[in-house]
């Protein structure tokens, strides 16, 4: 018998092939130290350079638990992609900085991401893109609700 086709499982093996893609791209360019969660990671300090950031803040954006966290920003910090400096009135917190190295990767990162934005949305109009935001954002929202509802 035939399953019919689930759009969870759709989802899926989109997000897949995108991260797959994105992470070839990536070593194709020479950034093959550079995972997607670490695109991310940078993306996101690059974004809110104007604030400070701490581990429990990657954490909570990502939802990912703080041991992982704190692996990632090690092995960031290591490949000199960004500081892990003391809080100034809390030594037990430390600000996640990027340095230079990892301003620079993002932003070439960055135009790499904003060209496979282009190639994916190739031949999609904007009542399709807004067709697809508004299924998934039901989607969301119907994975959020408890399993008795």
């Amino acid at each position: 018998m035939k399953r019919k086709k689930a759009l969870c499982f759709e989802f899926k093996v989109m997000n897949h092939i995108i991260f797959r893609t994105i992470q070839r791209r990536l070593t194709e360019a020479g950034f093959d130290e550079v995972t997607v969660m670490h695109g991310h990671i940078m993306g996101y300090l690059y974004a809110n350079s104007d604030h400070d950031i701490y581990a429990r803040d990657i954490a909570k954006t990502f939802e990912i638990g703080k041991s992982s966290v704190t692996n990632i920003l090690q092995l960031m910090e290591e490949k000199g992609y960004l500081t892990l400096d003391p809080d100034e009135r809390d030594g037990r917190l430390k600000k996640i900085c990027l340095t230079e190295k990892g301003k620079e990767t993002q932003r070439q990162t960055m135009a790499l991401i904003d060209k496979m934005h282009e190639d994916l949305e190739e031949g999609i109009t904007e009542e399709e893109k807004q067709t697809f935001f508004r299924v998934a954002e039901k989607m969301k929202k119907n994975a959020a609700k408890p399993l008795n509802q």
